[in-house]
């Protein structure tokens, strides 16, 4: 959830502090003259680009650029040719292109002709939270598997559904909590058919309503045919929750030996992936064991001072 603080307490922009309808629109409307008007005025040693909007590169002049690629999803799973265009664009303007995993980089490189000497990998970082803070009480009564984010073709959620109808066969107690959205017509649909409609859940959650959930959860569950980086990994960890991921992309790469894993296209290998984790008290303290290790090697002081060097190397 984009909480915007830096934005508001700097007073860069004009930030909203709820949702409304339209707001999205609004805000764009707004930036782009405003961003144009900032750009152009030079008082600035490099643009980093965070959307790929190319309205802005004729106010650049000369002035050094970065760029951020966080993955192909646009090429490839949810294909937005126009956005496609806006990225190669931007990243034939931009003097350093940073990806936040090196999957990631390789998969941009096999998309786009680029130099590959002027792209870098920095990981994305998290803060640990402190979760003596957290109200104590549970959000659910009852054990539950959770997962994370929004649920497109290639967040591969189906697949989980199917997974974890077997999951409750076996352990009528275990529900699914799920984040985001609330569920579609043919979300609700299919686990009527599954018969799962009545343990299956959907909750909006904020930052600290999150550590909660993680906190509580049996096991975090990332099924994912394809992500960039997959920062529910980090907020897992952080939060002191095992994680069970599909062997897909940047996950072994991100997770290393601090998660369980199944082979992203085999709702069994899921099943008895998390089924592994569910069973064994031995395998969830060494799930979050390792996750607290690796955790402390994604923070956002390291990625803040790769950033900086880079920028340096550019003015």
């Amino acid at each position: 959830m984009a909480m915007n603080e830096y934005v508001r307490s700097k007073h860069l922009f004009p930030s909203y502090k709820t949702y409304f309808k339209g707001q999205a629109l609004l805000s764009d409307y707004l930036n782009r003259p405003y961003t144009n008007y900032r750009l152009a005025k030079g008082d600035y040693d490099v643009f980093h680009q965070t959307n790929f909007g190319t309205y802005c590169l004729k106010s650049l002049g000369n002035k050094p650029m970065v760029t951020t690629y966080h993955d192909s999803n646009m090429s490839t799973y949810d294909a937005h040719p126009e956005i496609v265009e806006r990225q190669r664009a931007s990243l034939a303007r931009a003097d350093a292109v940073i990806c936040v995993s090196h999957n990631t980089k390789s998969d941009m490189l096999n998309l786009f002709d680029l130099d590959e000497h002027k792209v870098h990998v920095v990981y994305h970082g998290i803060e640990i939270p402190d979760m003596s803070v957290l109200n104590p009480q549970r959000l659910f009564d009852y054990p539950y598997i959770l997962y994370v984010g929004r649920r497109s073709a290639y967040k591969n959620f189906a697949r989980l559904a199917r997974a974890f109808a077997v999951i409750h066969e076996k352990y009528p107690e275990i529900h699914l909590v799920c984040t985001s959205q609330s569920f579609s017509n043919d979300e609700l649909m299919l686990f009527r058919q599954l018969r799962i409609i009545s343990v299956v859940h959907s909750i909006a959650a904020d930052e600290l309503t999150m550590q909660r959930l993680y906190r509580d959860a049996l096991l975090f569950v990332f099924p994912s045919l394809y992500e960039g980086f997959g920062m529910p990994i980090l907020e897992a960890w952080s939060c002191n929750c095992p994680v069970v991921l599909s062997d897909a992309s940047c996950f072994p790469e991100i997770a290393g030996d601090a998660a369980s894993y199944f082979k992203a296209d085999d709702i069994d290998d899921m099943v008895k992936s998390i089924l592994n984790v569910v069973n064994s008290d031995e395998l969830m303290r060494t799930l979050v064991e390792r996750g607290c290790a690796r955790v402390r090697q994604f923070s956002w002081e390291t990625t803040a001072e790769k950033h900086l060097r880079l920028y340096e190397t550019l003015i």
